[in-house]
């Protein structure tokens, strides 16, 4: 630490010379001056240490900053209240700095995420109404066949029907034709026999009258 107390008190001399434009010696002056109360404080601070059964606090800087303090693992009991300032301000820009950059990476990943999503969730919804407009094409498809199915057994059926009734219409003719023609032979076999028995009885008669005079002629005679 005395090694980092130097780096630390030349600095601060270099700053001291480009403010106030001081002299070498004056530097030199200021310097051993410093050294001497760096040193007493030192002292101060290991008594303190001795009396105190805590332990050191110990923080490890940003990479940037431990560049600067040639390490990251910082004893802050060994650092003024100016140095540990300083890298308290560091460490919270460095934070703050990396807090935002975190905050931008989990933002951007958010984005992307709720993107992704998005697209799976668009994906999904147009899968599902492809398929059931697929599913309702499928059925209306299958509604018109049983349709065209249907109207073609009606049609078959009135087709036969129409033949049925058109064969019963022709059977009925026919019977109809048929029996004109039985009655009309029946008509004219009754006339047949109507005028046979007609002649029968003629001809009966003629025979009954040609045999009635002999009769009468033997029994005149008789008496």
């Amino acid at each position: 630490m005395p090694s980092y107390s130097r780096r630390s008190e030349s600095r601060d001399r270099h700053r001291s010379s480009r403010k106030r434009s001081k002299s070498r010696d004056r530097d030199e002056s200021s310097d051993r001056k410093r050294k001497r109360s760096e040193k007493r404080r030192d002292r101060k601070r290991e008594k303190n240490r001795s009396k105190s059964s805590t332990p050191n606090e110990r923080i490890y800087a940003p990479a940037d900053v431990a560049c600067e303090l040639d390490g990251g693992n910082i004893n802050m009991a060994q650092l003024d209240k100016k140095t540990v300032e300083w890298l308290h301000e560091k460490i919270n820009d460095q934070v703050s700095s990396r807090l935002g950059d975190i905050e931008e990476i989990i933002r951007e990943r958010v984005i992307a995420a709720k993107i992704d999503m998005e697209q799976r969730l668009r994906l999904q919804i147009e899968s599902e109404l492809k398929e059931e407009m697929e599913a309702i094409q499928r059925r209306e498809n299958e509604s018109k066949d049983r349709c065209l199915n249907m109207e073609r057994a009606l049609i078959e059926k009135i087709k036969q029907l129409d033949e049925s009734e058109k064969q019963l219409s022709d059977e009925r003719l026919q019977m109809l034709e048929s029996k004109r023609l039985f009655e009309e032979k029946r008509i004219e076999l009754d006339r047949e026999k109507e005028l046979l028995k007609k002649n029968e009885q003629q001809s009966i008669l003629n025979k009954g009258g040609s045999q009635r005079a002999p009769i009468r002629m033997r029994l005149g005679s008789g008496r």
